[in-house]
């Protein structure tokens, strides 16, 4: 029996595509006469054994069945260290970071070059905007200015607008243009295409605050959404509001009452609390807001144990902010109750709070 399992696991892993990346065992030369004779294109992952990024896409992105079914259609696809055999073609294509990922078509054209990973949907969403010419960032930019507004146009040029802000040193512009853009757009609609699948991108990509009228409708109407949406809307929904609870668990929002009370209702109404694991939340933010700081601190010791592991992370990320104003001796029993959670703490949350006791004490301690 373990004979023939361990035949079957072998021939599932020998299968092309089997729920990965296909990523083959050819060199750049096989790869161009592959993908001639199979109509594709040749996308090349250049990477370098440092590269942390590199991994992260090996070990958890290319896997993904989503992200093999969509290349393995597409693209002959081949690794490259860009420091060990891919070292001259690194030249030829000028690669400077990595990953980087280029595709080229049989006559050597490059199509694209893409710097940097990313989460499975957007990877795929990008080089499938990429690899289309009437999304070329040129193209959608006429396409937009001479009045075209169809679902398909906006979601890709925001799209491609949203990956250009992270190049920008000031962000602020563009984050307004793709505001202005969206919320023109979402104008625009009827309430049937503002509930219709080919818009469901303006709730579950662009919306960032509870507070935003596109987010309000998205709450008002979420019911009136088809089966399918209706799931993802769902998760939106719920992702919104963790956002809220998290600004306020780590000190970015300050305590204003009827703003809170708000928040706090919609969450009940809306059920997302039903496993009531935003009550130790509510006592902490409520707590807090009362002003006894050492009520506070006696609560922080009781509530920390039943917080679970994210929530544990949010609150320890900026824990000196609870104490801003406060006298020295009520901020170092805010240090020692951190240096009392270290010993159990994950390695990510032990960099925060060591830094958070910094904070605390002074940089003297």
């Amino acid at each position: 029996m373990r004979t023939i399992i361990l035949i079957i696991l072998a021939a599932l892993l020998g299968v092309p595509g089997f729920a990965q990346t296909n990523f083959r065992s050819i060199t750049y030369d096989e790869a161009l006469a592959a993908a001639k004779a199979e109509n594709k294109l040749v996308f090349i992952d250049f990477y370098t054994d440092w590269c942390g990024p590199c991994r992260r896409m090996a070990r958890e992105i290319f896997p993904q069945q989503q992200v093999g079914d969509y290349m393995n259609q597409r693209f002959v696809c081949i690794k490259l260290n860009a420091e060990k055999e891919g070292k001259e073609l690194a030249k030829l294509y000028q690669i400077k970071a990595y990953p980087t990922f280029i595709a080229i078509d049989a006559d050597k054209k490059v199509i694209f070059t893409k710097v940097g990973g990313g989460e499975a949907k957007e990877f795929i969403d990008e080089i499938d905007r990429m690899i289309d010419p009437e999304r070329t960032p040129e193209r959608m930019k006429a396409r937009y200015e001479a009045g075209e507004r169809t679902p398909g146009l906006i979601s890709s040029y925001v799209a491609y607008l949203k990956a250009e802000v992270q190049k920008q040193r000031n962000k602020k512009p563009l984050l307004d243009q793709i505001d202005t853009m969206v919320h023109d757009y979402f104008h625009e609609l009827t309430d049937t295409g503002k509930l219709s699948r080919e818009n469901l991108f303006l709730y579950t990509d662009y919306v960032r605050s509870v507070n935003d009228e596109i987010a309000q409708y998205m709450v008002a109407h979420r019911n009136d959404f088809d089966e399918q949406s209706r799931k993802e809307v769902n998760q939106t929904i719920e992702r919104l509001y963790y956002m809220e609870i998290y600004n306020y668990l780590s000190g970015n929002t300050a305590y204003e009452p009827q703003t809170y009370q708000t928040l706090k209702q919609q969450i009940n109404e809306l059920g997302l609390n039903a496993d009531k694991r935003y009550d130790p939340c509510f006592s902490l933010i409520e707590c807090h807001a009362q002003g006894d700081m050492n009520a506070f601190l006696k609560l922080c010791e009781e509530t920390y144990p039943i917080l679970n592991k994210n929530l544990k992370s949010i609150f320890i990320s900026n824990f000196s902010l609870w104490f801003e104003g406060q006298d020295d001796v009520l901020r170092q029993q805010a240090s020692r109750f951190l240096r009392g959670l270290l010993a159990d703490m994950e390695a990510n949350d032990l960099v925060f709070a060591a830094y958070q006791i910094v904070q605390l004490e002074g940089e003297g301690h």
